[in-house]
């Protein structure tokens, strides 16, 4: 089976959020907002460069693996994810606490709106308030019923399942595409599609896994390592000659099998690491600062690089704040917890 350690797998979610700032920074309707100086033809080579990123998919693969390892220490059960998305909705609700009061100075007539705009967006229903956060619901019940996910793999096989979420992937990608303004604004039908739209991702993770690859190059040569990262930079190529579309299905595995395998320069490492472990509370953030209260911020930086590099640092920074309130607020949890238990 392949093996992904702890820390490699928190360097994969470091280049998976890298590729989500990049994407939202710098995709179609972003990026005449900064000076592009670089064009492969007439497209601006950051809006050509965002055609290789779906952080989504690695996200989801990434999760699959790692529950596919907790099923078998046999550890994996809804009572435990339920504290697992428990404490993803503490991060988001601190999040929205933070953004929401800040937006209500800025925007008095905007934030909060109403109070059923604010339960919905609350649960993730219909995240309207930050439209980028629409993986958070599906997201919290494929983890949810996980187990229940994995046994089915089990029970009809690694290629069956694959190729049944394969189809499901392409038909709820096409229902989305040709259908997007009903279901944007009926959650729920749009709330089951994204559900099963994620499946597929999440059973490669499963079957990567679970099938032998015989990969063991993290100490190889110096030639091999350069081979490997050709082989990324020539995969992320054909994804933005192909565009969106189905190369997603083959590049991520291809990508993260890749990852796993690659020895990073110590500083990059180091970068990786902590970007990948502030992954969740970055992605809770960014599109905040970007889109909906201080885009001319944002993008006041000018160029790509320093713009993406800006908006990077000021999202880790308000991630360690609200990963650091998180935190104070779980140790409560747990405080009111055992004097309960203690009674």
């Amino acid at each position: 089976m392949l093996d992904v350690s702890r820390e490699q797998s928190t360097i994969i979610k470091g280049v998976a959020i890298s590729m989500m700032l990049f994407l939202h920074l710098f995709n179609g309707q972003h990026t005449d907002l900064c000076t592009n100086l670089f064009y492969i033809g007439d497209v601006p080579l950051a809006l050509w460069l965002t055609q290789a990123c779906n952080p989504v998919s690695f996200f989801l693969l990434l999760s699959g693996y790692g529950l596919a390892c907790k099923y078998e220490q046999g550890t994996l059960s809804p009572r435990y994810q339920s504290g697992r998305i428990f404490n993803l909705y503490v991060h988001y609700w601190i999040v929205l606490a933070i953004f929401l009061v800040i937006g209500h100075v800025l925007y008095p007539t905007r934030y909060p709106g109403r109070l059923s705009q604010l339960i919905a967006n609350a649960s993730g229903w219909n995240t309207d308030y930050c439209s980028e956060m629409w993986f958070l619901l599906p997201y919290a019940l494929v983890s949810l019923f996980s187990l229940y996910i994995i046994r089915v793999i089990d029970k009809i096989g690694l290629l069956w399942s694959l190729l049944i979420t394969a189809c499901l992937q392409l038909f709820t990608s096409f229902m989305i595409s040709k259908c997007g303004i009903f279901f944007y604004t009926h959650m729920l039908a749009y709330q089951p599609l994204l559900f099963i739209h994620m499946l597929y991702s999440f059973t490669l993770g499963v079957s990567l896994r679970r099938t032998s690859l015989p990969l063991n190059l993290k100490q190889a040569s110096v030639r091999c390592q350069v081979m490997m990262v050709l082989c990324i930079i020539g995969l992320v190529i054909l994804q933005c000659v192909i565009g969106f579309g189905m190369g997603y299905m083959y590049n991520t595995p291809l990508i993260v099998i890749l990852l796993s395998q690659l020895h990073f320069p110590k500083v990059i490492k180091m970068i990786l690491l902590e970007l990948g472990r502030k992954s969740m509370p970055i992605w809770m953030i960014h599109c905040w600062l970007a889109y909906y209260l201080f885009q001319p911020q944002v993008y006041s930086l000018k160029y790509p690089v320093l713009i993406f590099i800006g908006l990077a640092v000021v999202s880790y920074l308000l991630a360690v704040v609200v990963m650091w309130i998180a935190r104070m607020v779980q140790q409560s949890i747990d405080a009111v917890t055992w004097r309960n238990k203690d009674l």
